[in-house]
């Protein structure tokens, strides 16, 4: 029995049997199920998945790689820097130079590493989805030198500016003026080295896109001007114009002046004398460098200015037109003739229209008197209708140009006056301008008075701005209105930052009302009043 129990455990595992009764051996490498590796397999494309999800995302959400930026351009998933308008630009905060010392002077360098990614991801997205207030750098800057833009810096066309705050010493900023081949001439002739530049509220939008601590401490901000407009000194044509870049070269990266550079740049490029006066750089708002276009109105004469030959001229066309007759009221009751004192009055009335048989002589009242021949001597006939004579169009024309004459030279476009002395018409305020641009101004006269804010001033033109009840604040409705005055040649536009008023005897003359796109209402007007 031991031996049989033996025997039998010793083959258990060469033989076997099956259900049918068929006795086999054991094969001991049998073929796998594989449900273990399909498991595995599984889990591995669930990794793969995550990972691909990960990394799509930290491409996207991180643009200001170098690497994530080239693939998101070949995949065309960014675009280019945009030209911002200046009322859809994006939110901010205008800071001067000693609240930006304020602001990332005390940033440590962990700080800063991450402000300089939050601001270049904003700036490359076009601040589509940036949620936080854009800082804008505004104040007075001093060039102290410039560097041209190429294909191995942060953008290819252009130059860069080293500025130096005049009220705080220790802001630096490079300012990145991008623009055409034909306009880099102009702009390395305007960006000379002790030339002031001043960056306002709200002409200029330099945003801030990298913060650079450097060793002496001082502070090295990279600004980009995102309105891309032109600049010039106030008193003549804008000196140059910006285009935004197509790319921008992030293996470069920011800053594009290093700080070994600004010695150097210090000490080979001289500022102007003390003696030499600087003028100020700015900003010129669109509006004075490409002006609307607005209808053409015929210059305005006058009478007893016209030559010989253009009088009998003149005179030819108004013989050769049509006469027409002048208006009268329709219940005005006709004036007759003075009859002395006894003669009975005529039966019938005067009528509008000439008639052409006059009324008979009305027979006197004979009455029993000693001398009936004299008195009925004495009596005169009865005064006929009277006739209405048809009179020129141009004898209006004439007394009120010999009434309010214009204070002009022959080479002005259109006529000024003395203040008050303008012909006349609808007196209105800027907040009323909403309505005249609904039903525009058509052949009516319209002017303009209020209290306005100068923002621009150049080639004969002032961009100005209602002032609300706060002075230099426009709120209200009239946050929206900008006034577009031309001024006659000769005389020279208000200054940037100063405040004038009209009233009713120097107001300025509205020729256009335009809605534009933004829904900011852009009035056109001229001065038509000398100043007192």
């Amino acid at each position: 029995m031991i031996s049989d129990f033996l025997s039998d455990k010793h083959m258990a595992g060469k033989k076997y049997y099956g259900y049918h009764g068929h006795a086999g051996h054991r094969n001991g490498g049998g073929t796998p199920d594989g449900l273990f590796g399909w498991t595995v397999f599984i889990f591995l494309l669930i990794g793969l998945v995550f990972l691909c999800w990960m990394g799509s995302y930290y491409i996207f959400a991180r643009p200001e790689k170098s690497a994530n930026y080239r693939l998101l351009q070949r995949l065309h998933k960014l675009e280019a820097p945009q030209r911002f308008e200046i009322t859809a630009a994006p939110r901010g905060e205008f800071l001067k130079p000693g609240q930006l010392l304020e602001r990332f002077g005390s940033m440590t360098a962990g700080e800063i590493r991450r402000a300089n990614d939050t601001l270049l991801r904003g700036f490359i997205r076009n601040y589509h989805q940036n949620r936080d207030l854009v800082p804008y750098a505004v104040g007075t800057y001093r060039v102290i030198g410039t560097l041209p833009l190429s294909h191995q810096t942060f953008c290819d066309s252009g130059f860069v500016a080293l500025l130096q705050a005049v009220e705080q010493p220790e802001i630096l900023l490079e300012q990145l003026f991008t623009a055409n081949e034909k306009n880099l001439p102009a702009l390395q002739r305007a960006l000379l080295p002790g030339q002031e530049i001043k960056l306002e509220k709200p002409l200029d939008l330099s945003a801030v896109v990298h913060i650079d601590r450097l060793p002496d401490n001082r502070i090295k901000l990279s600004t980009m001007p995102l309105l891309y407009g032109s600049y010039g000194s106030g008193q003549g044509p804008a000196s140059f114009s910006l285009e935004p870049p197509d790319a921008l070269n992030l293996e470069a990266g920011l800053p594009v002046v290093k700080a070994v550079d600004i010695d150097q740049l210090a000490g080979r490029n001289s500022p102007k004398t003390k003696g030499e006066k600087n003028s100020h750089l700015t900003r010129i708002a669109d509006e004075v460098v490409q002006p609307t276009p607005e209808p053409r109105i015929a210059r305005a004469i006058p009478v007893q200015q016209l030559p010989t030959s253009s009088a009998q001229s003149a005179r030819t066309s108004v013989t050769n037109t049509p006469m027409v007759a002048r208006a009268l009221p329709v219940n005005t009751t006709a004036v007759l003739p003075a009859i002395p004192v006894g003669t009975p009055l005529p039966t019938p009335i005067p009528r509008a229209t000439p008639d052409p048989t006059p009324p008979p002589t009305p027979s006197p009242v004979v009455t029993a008197t000693p001398k009936p021949t004299l008195l009925a001597a004495a009596t005169p006939k009865a005064a006929p209708s009277p006739v209405i004579t048809p009179l020129p169009v141009t004898t209006n024309t004439a007394s009120s140009s010999a009434t309010n004459p214009p204070l002009i030279a022959p080479s002005q476009p259109w006529p000024v006056y003395a203040p008050g002395q303008m012909p006349r018409g609808a007196l209105l305020s800027p907040s009323e301008s909403e309505e005249l641009a609904k039903k525009e101004i058509g052949h009516e006269r319209h002017y303009l008075r209020g209290r306005f804010s100068v923002t621009a001033s150049g080639n004969g033109k002032a961009v100005l701005r209602p002032q609300g009840a706060l002075a230099g604040l426009p709120i209200g409705q009239s946050s929206k209105i900008r006034v577009i005055v031309e001024f006659p040649t000769g005389t020279t536009p208000p200054a940037e930052g100063n405040t004038i008023a009209r009233d009713a005897l120097r107001p300025f003359q509205i020729t256009s009302v335009k809605r534009g796109d933004d829904g900011v209402i852009n009035v056109y007007a001229r001065e038509v009043t000398r100043g007192e």
